[in-house]
């Protein structure tokens, strides 16, 4: 894969492991940082493509251990390895073998934005995982399945950055913190009274959004749940109201819902789900569901991938 070069060394170091992941800013001279991250367990992270063309990025791996997945196999780097970044044109999934401290250097200064958004990500996420573990998951496919879509639209994608759409694709089930949750997680059909809850839950996703990330990724997650032809909610929103990426989102949740099991429907395969999201061009947009039955077609979007987390 072009954008990444390794170094390696011949013998492991000691494993050092930290339990809080975080990140720490430990030099800065004018463009130039040095952070360390922290990262805890076996968690995912990914790297994405720079929106400075310019960028460089430096990743050494201090204590523990990352496996990169690229597109001709997985890399695993041990302590005292490193790689750099210069130039990646898609994005790269990370895991971490356990506890990791990864030392990070850049000529784009970048410490003081993660590490806002950083604690954003956090609060949000932790409240979506102890409301309802299917919302966390469901939230982690949706973003997997939006740029995926996204990727495969190349020009014909929507006026934002990729980084702003996975942000709206990740979060834009966050208002569902709001719901009770015997609600959430009741197996039967809900009652008028209960599914107001359940509709109003886009409008309070915009609502936590908007002061941390801005109108155009509160928009996408206030409209995740319209449809073309009025009949979605909050608003009842039609086509000339609904952006491409409120679309885009909007195709992958619904698809992510139709394949999973959520115990109480009858979960469909991914040719099945393609299959009737595009039948319904009424409602979805059929630039979008195209992409996703060549992706499905093609084995690009692989079942049983995402699981819980």
């Amino acid at each position: 894969m072009d954008g990444i070069r390794f170094n390696r060394r011949t013998a492991e170091g000691e494993i050092a492991a930290e339990n809080e992941p975080s990140a720490e800013l430990l030099a800065k001279q004018g463009d130039l940082e040095v952070i360390l991250y922290r990262i805890n367990g076996e968690s995912v992270v990914w790297l994405f493509p720079a929106t400075d063309p310019n960028a460089i990025e430096y990743f050494f791996v201090h204590a523990g251990g990352v496996d990169l997945a690229m597109d001709d196999g997985l890399v695993s780097l041990g302590a005292g390895e490193s790689f750099s970044v210069s130039g990646l044109t898609t994005d790269v999934p990370v895991k971490m073998h356990g506890d990791t401290e990864i030392l990070y250097v850049t000529n784009c200064p970048a410490f003081e934005q993660v590490k806002d958004v950083d604690v954003s990500l956090k609060e949000l996420l932790t409240r979506i995982n102890e409301k309802d573990h299917y919302t966390s998951r469901h939230s982690k496919a949706v973003l997997q399945y939006s740029l995926a879509i996204y990727d495969a639209m190349q020009d014909r994608g929507p006026e934002i950055s990729r980084e702003d759409l996975a942000f709206a694709a990740l979060f834009h089930d966050v208002g569902k913190c709001f719901v009770p949750v015997e609600i959430l997680q009741k197996p039967d059909k809900l009652e008028q009274a209960e599914l107001r809850f359940i509709l109003r839950h886009p409008v309070d996703s915009g609502r936590m959004l908007l002061p941390k990330f801005g109108e155009q990724i509160a928009e996408i997650a206030r409209n995740h749940h319209e449809r073309l032809d009025g009949t979605g909610y909050p608003r009842g929103l039609r086509v000339e109201d609904i952006s491409l990426s409120s679309q885009i989102v909007a195709v992958a949740d619904a698809f992510d819902a139709m394949t999973s099991n959520r115990g109480y429907n009858i979960v469909k395969t991914f040719l099945e789900a393609a299959e009737e999201l595009a039948s319904l061009p009424h409602q979805y947009d059929t630039r979008i569901t195209s992409v996703l039955m060549q992706l499905v077609s093609s084995g690009a979007l692989e079942e049983g991938v995402i699981t819980g987390v």
